[in-house]
């Protein structure tokens, strides 16, 4: 099985326009063909890995405190809904994991929803920080991703024509999310599989994690052991290689809604190893209240706004549609 391509991204961060178009022409042929790509030569490349290595020391605090940081999707008493801490840790469960989350220090306000005010969350942090700095790494990775993203996305929407100037407005003030996730080893006679057998139609292999796309614009994922793979348009799954400084790059729902399905979204999975796994993902978000796609006409004949077909709407939708949440998170009319 091969593994995705790698590219090197440092020209959408320099000034020579023909590398940069160079550059934009090899990131949409690659992302479109093979469902991803690992990236390579962006700002502070080479301090990734350390600073991921002290940011997954969140996993060592005490289940207690883990606890404290809890949403209510898993602990009726938690603070939150939508940041914090979750554990998906059952036998049916469709991952084998537990997370923690943070978004913007000051998120922005979305459009008059109900429920939006989950979306708007602050975020939650540990009691005292696992190691020395690791609330400031936080920080520093967030702003690191937000900047990597970004220039990704551009690139991207200037080699496969969907413009920039109308990302770039839609993300301004986005809801970006930074996700630490851990893998304990499964039970023994515990397995999670793909609900869709590979395309040779026999049942795939045994996955920490099932095969999903992300509800974001695009991902960035780091893994720290092998493990990770991504799904092309033509149902190859390729391997995502687990290389010093390096992230992968994935597309989202929210580019295939904003370009009715010229962009689709990459199917992504990961392989049960028989061990432990960590991984960081970044998942750029646009504003909550950025229209991505026209809205059918209310049943009224109002035309009154609603903020229907907002990132925000889009959003509590999927929210509102996973096990347990019907009754944390309204579901948008």
């Amino acid at each position: 099985m091969a593994d995705l391509a790698i590219v090197n991204v440092s020209a959408l961060f320099g000034d020579d326009q023909a590398a940069l178009r160079l550059t934009d022409a090899r990131l949409g042929e690659a992302v479109v063909e093979t469902g991803g790509i690992v990236v390579t030569g962006y700002p502070d490349a080479g301090e990734v890995d350390a600073r991921a290595g002290r940011m997954l020391s969140f996993f060592d605090l005490p289940e207690g405190e883990k606890r404290r940081l809890e949403t209510r999707t898993t602990n009726p008493s938690g603070s939150r809904i939508y940041r914090g801490y979750q554990a998906s840790l059952q036998p049916d469960a469709w991952a084998h994991n537990e997370f923690f989350d943070i978004g913007p220090e000051v998120p922005t306000a979305g459009p008059a929803i109900p429920g939006m005010e989950i979306l708007t969350e602050t975020n939650i942090w540990p009691s005292a920080e696992p190691v020395a700095e690791w609330k400031q790494t936080m920080r520093r990775y967030y702003d690191q991703m937000q900047r990597l993203s970004t220039a990704v996305m551009l690139s991207l929407g200037r080699s496969l024509g969907t413009g920039d100037a109308l990302l770039s407005r839609h993300f301004t003030g986005g809801n970006s999310t930074l996700r630490l996730l851990n893998y304990p080893r499964p039970p023994g006679d515990m397995r999670v599989y793909d609900e869709l057998p590979d395309s040779d139609g026999e049942q795939g292999p045994p996955l920490a994690a099932g095969r999903h796309t992300d509800v974001a614009g695009v991902s960035l994922l780091w893994q720290a052991q092998p493990g990770l793979q991504a799904q092309s348009t033509d149902g190859t799954w390729r391997d995502v290689p687990a290389i010093d400084n390096c992230v992968s790059v994935h597309l989202g729902n929210v580019l295939e809604i904003m370009t009715e399905g010229r962009v689709p979204a990459t199917p992504h999975r990961v392989l049960e190893q028989g061990a432990a796994r960590q991984s960081i993902g970044f998942f750029l978000e646009p504003a909550l209240g950025a229209q991505l796609s026209t809205p059918d006409p209310l049943p009224n004949g109002s035309g009154e706004e609603t903020g229907r077909g907002t990132y925000g709407w889009h959003l509590l939708r999927r929210l509102n549609s996973y096990d347990g949440n019907a009754e944390l998170v309204p579901f948008p009319a």
